[in-house]
């Protein structure tokens, strides 16, 4: 298993905000950032089940405030 150093997690960052940008301006990049460091913090295998319920409360959290 290879877990995601710091620049390599930057530059998923950069390319995931060319996406968003482009086909999905009205999510905040905010979101995804947050969404990218909840996942980045808990790569080791151990951490995964806390990394996936911090994004599904990002998310979560994002919809309830957001989607009427």
């Amino acid at each position: 298993m290879t877990i995601m150093n710091k620049v390599e997690s930057e530059d998923l960052l950069a390319e995931l905000e060319k996406i968003r940008a482009a086909k999905y301006p009205d999510i905040p990049a905010e979101l995804i950032r947050a969404i990218v460091h909840a996942e980045f913090e808990n790569q080791d295998p151990k951490d995964r089940p806390e990394g996936s319920r911090l994004t599904k409360k990002l998310i979560d959290d994002y919809l309830r405030d957001n989607v009427k």
